[in-house]
């Protein structure tokens, strides 16, 4: 039977934080993923590192000079740093896998290659912080854009020279939306996302579901 991927963050930070991001004050972060891996209890509890990037972005309209300047940004460094240690040091760190936007999540243009190639340039940056911290060992890429998808080179070369699995989104994985979830696929692990106004009595009674039909066979 394959096995449960969970990114429950937003899910998580509406109903453990009352909406008050964990990134924001990363020493936070451990401790909430903590809680939330004893709610939920999945195989794999996924952490995105989008909610951090997004913060330090700002409205800037040239995505990728703006990814340039957080990547490189001392502020950035600090809370990576924080936040994955107490990642690393709490009790579910073998259930955590990290996941990185790719360059046009983060809103550079798919059209333009220079912007994609800038993005990933960038992105290599924050990359390279997340593989000392690789939890699980393996790293998830979140884009959807196939130009921006074909840029990702760079990174997978960075991570397999580290031996850590970077994986994109999709690869791998049968991504399920959750409302259509009905049971986990025979040999292949699944990866959903809790949406973040989901009520919680009927989230518990969804995982308990799968938990009893995997038991079953």
């Amino acid at each position: 039977m394959g096995r449960l991927w969970l990114d429950a963050h937003d899910y998580g930070v509406r109903l453990l934080r009352g909406g008050s991001e964990p990134w924001l004050a990363p020493a936070t972060l451990g401790p909430f993923y903590g809680e939330l891996a004893a709610l939920l209890q999945p195989h794999r509890l996924i952490v995105p590192v989008a909610p951090l990037l997004r913060a330090n972005l700002g409205d800037e309209r040239d995505a990728a000079a703006a990814l340039d300047r957080v990547a490189q940004s001392h502020g950035l460094a600090r809370s990576l740093e924080t936040g994955l240690a107490t990642l690393a040091h709490g009790a579910c760190a073998g259930l955590l896998v990290l996941m990185l936007p790719g360059p046009a999540a983060l809103g550079c243009d798919p059209e333009d290659e220079d912007a994609l190639d800038d993005g990933v340039a960038a992105l290599a940056q924050v990359l390279r912080a997340l593989l000392d911290t690789a939890l699980s060992g393996t790293i998830l890429i979140d884009e959807s854009e196939a130009a921006a998808r074909a840029a990702l080179g760079p990174l997978h070369r960075i991570a397999e020279h580290c031996g850590v699995d970077l994986r994109l989104m999709g690869e791998g994985l049968d991504m399920v939306a959750w409302d259509a979830l009905e049971r986990l696929a025979a040999e292949r692990d699944t990866q959903i996302t809790i949406p973040a106004d989901s009520e919680p009595e009927a989230v518990l009674a969804q995982l308990a579901a799968l938990r009893t039909a995997e038991r079953e066979g």
